[in-house]
């Protein structure tokens, strides 16, 4: 199985009973039963405390290398079970990630950060703030090797003001930071599965190092695509007026994995271009290929 094939998500929001029947997802709640063919699926949120799971499906969600994101009683997403074993040559690639030098992590990191300005600058262009898309614009250019002027922290300051208002900071209990969270929490996931299945180390980042975090890589690797969900939000904020995601409101933003982005000049639903980011990534970090722009769409 290829898997980029996979293309559908699944969001369990009430009562209902997980279990595995050839080759399928069976979600059965009351009456009901829907069901899903494992290939299909990308991954699948569990937001409901009484949802059931049975051991044979999760064995099966590893096997088809599905991610199974699970949430708190505040709704929010709070864990994930994603596939151990995901590459043939898993010890010969971790063992040329360790061995990586720091000038060739400096250079990736440079790059990602451009990236992530750039995109940020594109996303402050079409909600109408030329000058400071401007501003961002020029800062991408100046970012360093390791982004040692800390670029990325100066343009997030800049970005988030003026994307979200004077008065927000990302420690603020409101919608706005409950929508980016939970967002970037979807896109990581899929960046966990791609990282784990690619036989890279996903707790050996290249910037992030912390050691209480099994995924620094994927906190790497997010930074170039949370634009996207900065942009969903920001569309989504004026229509609700309580601290909470409503269902549609978490519908909307799962479904910016079929948004559209351009990559190798190429144009491809997020999902994919994703496994395809992190496999030019571990080209990139190993063999010493060129690592590609991620660019984004127009989409007003």
């Amino acid at each position: 199985m290829a898997y980029d094939e996979a293309f559908k998500s699944v969001l369990i929001a009430n009562q209902a009973k997980l279990s595995l029947e050839l080759n399928h997802l069976v979600i059965k709640q009351d009456d009901k039963e829907a069901r899903i063919f494992l290939k299909d699926i990308n991954f699948i949120i569990l937001e409901s405390l009484q949802a059931s799971i049975t051991s044979s499906l999760l064995s099966a969600l590893a096997k088809y290398k599905i991610i199974l994101l699970t949430c708190d009683e505040s709704h929010n997403i709070n864990g994930i079970f994603s596939p151990f074993l995901g590459h043939f040559i898993s010890a010969k690639v971790a063992k040329k990630q360790i061995a990586v030098s720091l000038q060739r992590k400096a250079i990736l990191w440079q790059k990602i950060i451009k990236n992530k300005i750039s995109n940020q600058a594109y996303i402050l262009k079409i909600t109408n703030h030329s000058k400071e898309s401007k501003e961002l614009l020029n800062m991408a250019k100046n970012v360093n090797l390791n982004d040692s002027k800390n670029l990325e922290s100066t343009a997030a300051a800049l970005y988030f003001k003026t994307l979200f208002g004077k008065d927000f900071t990302r420690n603020d209990i409101c919608f706005i930071n409950s929508g980016l969270n939970y967002g970037y929490a979807i896109i990581r996931s899929l960046i966990v599965r791609a990282v784990c299945i690619s036989g890279l180390l996903p707790w050996q980042g290249i910037k992030h190092d912390n050691i209480y975090n099994d995924f620094n890589l994927c906190d790497d690797l997010i930074e170039v695509f949370r634009p996207l969900i900065d942009l969903c939000v920001f569309k989504l904020k004026d229509t609700k007026d309580s601290e909470f995601l409503d269902k549609e409101t978490k519908q909307k933003l799962i479904s910016i994995l079929q948004e559209e982005v351009v990559f190798e000049n190429k144009s491809y639903p997020l999902n994919r271009a994703i496994n395809f980011y992190v496999q030019n990534f571990k080209n990139a970090l190993l063999e010493d290929d060129e690592l590609m722009m991620v660019n984004l769409y127009d989409r007003r």
